[in-house]
């Protein structure tokens, strides 16, 4: 017989605030594991039983004796993660206390770009494009010059955020890069980004939603918009069974997957996928348009909870949201801006960063200074609200090392 809610355990490894939020309302008991360093008391009920904490690297090869030592004796029913390096973690301490989860094996398939593209290749290559793992300057350039010039990308083989992706069009460029280890060099495709938000219960698979993206020249994300106004795939079901034909390969048959990609003659291509749900506020795109909640079925799909109510209830019909930039520099002030339309709902503004904190080169999405979503009923009109609202974000910075 199973246990009820209030009697299982859920170890969460990299909580944030709202993650822990929506986990109380699990009603298990909850164990978080940060890592050093990391905010840990403020997701913790206090004087509570029902949550506590511990602080260990999971990412370490010592994180197994942890598990041994710390988790074992505790006899969670299941550990999960929604944080890019706590994936692989909590599926190897899943399969090394023997508990419900995904399997290592996918999530590192899913963690490793390279590996991806490996298995595509063998299995669906009409799903993937040209790739190679160079082991030095002189083979990356040879694999570029074999593919005959154009363009490529070079990244790294185990990242997310948009960090160390470049764009080469050269030899001279790709030389530029140094030493590609522990990198990959992809086929560069042009055109819309998209990703896919989707589900699934015992191999069968749900797209919940599709987002379309909007990114710098450096491939930093800087909105998203839900449902995507260029792409309808209730009209274009050759995208949706290649999107479910990628799961299948990929073997990932239970909880969330978050997979970009592109249009191509013939169907699409994998850019990448994870076993979590999107980041960038995207899973409160979906709740708002889909009335789906993807973070409360990531947490709880391991614990029983199932999968999501194939009739949910949204609350509107598109989504947006848009992120700001600032100049590099420290923060000297912040304003946020309080905007109305007459077309769109304001959903939340934010600012990332607060006065004295230091703002980095646009290279990454952790480089991004604040946040705006609106919701309504046209996905173009929403869409335009949230810039308007974000480039309303005002940042002021000096120069690091300048005077104030």
């Amino acid at each position: 017989m199973s246990k009820p809610p209030h009697d299982r355990q859920l170890v969460v490894l990299g909580t944030s605030g709202q993650t822990a939020a929506l986990a109380r309302q699990l009603g298990c008991r909850l164990i978080h594991v940060q890592q050093p360093g990391g905010a840990v008391e403020q997701y913790v009920e206090p004087n509570s039983l029902r949550s506590t904490y511990y602080t260990a690297d999971y990412t370490a090869d010592s994180f197994l004796d942890f598990v041994n030592q710390v988790l074992r004796p505790l006899r969670p029913d299941a550990v999960v993660s929604m944080r890019e390096d706590g994936l692989v973690p909590a599926a190897v301490a899943g399969r090394h206390l023997g508990l419900v989860g995904t399997p290592p094996e996918v999530a590192e398939t899913l963690r490793d770009k390279a590996r991806m593209r490996e298995l595509l290749e063998l299995k669906a290559p009409h799903l993937t494009v040209r790739a190679a793992a160079p082991a030095s300057v002189d083979q990356a350039v040879e694999v570029f010059s074999r593919w005959g010039g154009g363009a490529a990308i070079l990244k790294p083989r185990a990242s997310s955020g948009s960090r160390g992706v470049v764009l080469v069009e050269s030899v001279d460029d790709l030389r530029e890069q140094g030493d590609p280890a522990r990198r990959i060099l992809e086929e560069y495709l042009p055109g819309q980004e998209y990703s896919a938000e989707s589900f699934s219960v015992d191999g069968t698979h749900q797209i919940v939603a599709i987002v379309e993206k909007h990114t710098t020249a450096s491939f930093v994300e800087v909105a998203h918009v839900v449902p995507a106004p260029s792409l309808d795939i209730s009209t274009n079901p050759v995208v949706r069974d290649q999107l479910i034909e990628f799961l299948d390969v990929v073997g990932l048959a239970n909880g969330p997957a978050h997979t970009e990609f592109k249009l191509a003659p013939g169907g699409i291509k994998i850019i990448e996928s994870h076993n979590r749900i999107g980041g960038d506020g995207i899973a409160d795109l979906v709740r708002l348009t889909t009335g789906i909640d993807l973070l409360r079925w990531g947490l709880g799909w391991q614990v029983g909870l199932g999968g999501p109510d194939p009739r949910p209830r949204p609350a509107a019909a598109a989504a947006a949201v848009a992120f700001a930039t600032a100049p590099e520099g420290v923060v000297e002030s912040v304003a946020l801006p309080e905007l109305t339309f007459p077309d769109a709902t304001v959903e939340a503004v934010c600012a990332l960063v607060g006065v004295g904190d230091s703002v980095t080169a646009l290279t990454s999405s952790s480089a991004r200074v604040g946040s705006a979503s609106a919701s309504g009923a046209d996905a173009s009109r929403v869409l335009a609200a949230a810039r308007t609202l974000a480039a309303g974000i005002q940042v002021v910075t000096r120069p690091v090392g300048g005077s104030r």
